[in-house]
């Protein structure tokens, strides 16, 4: 089982949220850890690569929680919908 650490930047997020957005965000953040590197367990989670080092899981039709792995650690570094992801990984690979 992997560590899953929150960022500073999804606890601020977490609180804008709608309840049940924000349940399902946790769930999938709780959830995450022990399926993290066993792709029949993360398959159902819908835990996708999306660069090098980031992964997305969908809480919501709209919302994912993005996590950035460090190699030991997974980050949950936010709570984004599906341009912003597309926008974050634009930024990111400059």
């Amino acid at each position: 089982m992997i560590r899953v650490l929150l960022s500073e930047r999804i606890k601020k997020t977490a609180g804008k949220l709608p309840p049940d957005v924000r349940e399902k965000a946790s769930q999938a953040i709780a959830d995450v850890g022990p399926a993290f590197g066993d792709p029949h367990q993360h398959r159902g989670l819908g835990l996708r690569k999306l660069a090098r080092r980031s992964y997305e899981v969908r809480v919501h039709l709209q919302w994912r929680v993005v996590f950035i792995y460090d190699g030991k650690t997974l980050i949950a570094y936010d709570v984004m919908n599906h341009d912003e992801v597309l926008l974050w990984l634009r930024g990111q690979r400059k």
